[in-house]
């Protein structure tokens, strides 16, 4: 994200009041619960990498993750382009 000319965004005013109201209404880790456990969220996290667009930046979709899932499972499943976990528009996990 850092060296990115979006990474300012996340700096926003904007940003922190979309982030904070998201969290307010999902407030669980969607990764833990599909683990059967339950952790607080505390990331925002755009479910589809937006990679500078800003429509996908601002309107998501997003899914709310603890800071573990979003720093290590997250990543990676971004970096190899698979999912672990199907996330549906209300940013839960679908159930398979």
């Amino acid at each position: 994200m850092s060296g990115q000319p979006w990474s300012a965004w996340y700096k926003t005013w904007r940003w922190q009041k979309l982030r904070e109201r998201h969290l307010r209404a999902h407030p669980l880790c969607v990764m833990c619960q599909a683990e059967g456990r339950v952790t607080e969220a505390k990331v925002c996290d755009h479910i589809e990498p937006h990679r500078g667009d800003p429509e996908k930046f601002w309107n998501g979709p997003f899914q709310s993750l603890c800071k573990a899932h979003h720093d290590s499972d997250k990543q990676a499943l971004e970096k190899s382009g698979r999912r672990k976990v199907q996330i549906g528009v209300d940013g839960y996990p679908i159930e398979s």
